[in-house]
C-alpha cells in the first residue's frame, strides 16, 4: 500500500507531462559548455586542491515536456599542491554520466526553463605526466537554467560530481562542484 502511495505522484506527474507535451519543444538537444571545477574540501592537512577548469558535451532526448534523458561527457583539470600525486601534480578527470533531467514546465516562461538533474556513470582520473590512472563509479546531482532562442539556447548549470578517490595513499569520497555555461542546439 505504501509503495502505491509513493508511486501516485510520479504517475500523476508523468500523465500530466504527456498531456502537456509541446510540439515546438525539440526532442533532441545537443549542449556544449565551459566552466570550472572545485572540490568541496581538501584531502587533508598540507594538501591544497586548486579550482580548475571544465568542458562538457551532452545529448538530451526529451521523453515528455518536462522529463528527459541526457548523456554527459565532461573533462576537468585540477592542480594539487603537496598531495603526493605522481607526475606534474595535476589531475585530469573524465566523467561519463547518464542523467535524468526534470524541467519545471509550470514554473517557467516560454523561453526560461529551470531544471534539475541526477545520474550515474563513471569517473576516470589520470595523473598528468604519469601513466597512473583509475576509473571509479560516480554520479552527479545538479540544477540549471536554460534560455531558449528558437532552436538555439543558452544554459547555466551547477553539479556535484561524486566519486571515490582511493589511490596514492588516500581513501576518500570526493565531491567536485562543477559549474558551466554554454549553448544548446535543438536537433
Amino acid at each position: 500500500m505504501t509503495r502505491r502511495l509513493l508511486l501516485l505522484p510520479f504517475l500523476l506527474l508523468t500523465t500530466s507531462s504527456l498531456q502537456a507535451q509541446q510540439p515546438s519543444t525539440p526532442r533532441w538537444t545537443l549542449g556544449l559548455g565551459l566552466g570550472g571545477a572545485s572540490p568541496t574540501e581538501n584531502f587533508g592537512v598540507g594538501v591544497d586542491w586548486k579550482t580548475g577548469w571544465s568542458a562538457a558535451a551532452n545529448l538530451t532526448y526529451r521523453i515528455t515536456s518536462n522529463l528527459g534523458l541526457r548523456g554527459d561527457a565532461m573533462f576537468a583539470q585540477n592542480d594539487l599542491n603537496g598531495a603526493g600525486i605522481p607526475g606534474e601534480g595535476r589531475l585530469n578527470k573524465f566523467a561519463y554520466i547518464g542523467n535524468a533531467v526534470w524541467q519545471a514546465v509550470g514554473l517557467s516562461s516560454e523561453r526560461l526553463h529551470p531544471y534539475a538533474l541526477a545520474g550515474i556513470g563513471a569517473v576516470r582520473l589520470h595523473a598528468k605526466g604519469s601513466d597512473s590512472s583509475f576509473t571509479r563509479f560516480g554520479g552527479d546531482i545538479g540544477v540549471g537554467f536554460g534560455y531558449r532562442l528558437g532552436r538555439l539556447g543558452l544554459r547555466a548549470e551547477g553539479r556535484d560530481l561524486m566519486y571515490k578517490f582511493d589511490r596514492f595513499g588516500y581513501n576518500k569520497r570526493q565531491n567536485d562542484v562543477v559549474w558551466e555555461g554554454g549553448v544548446t542546439v535543438g536537433l
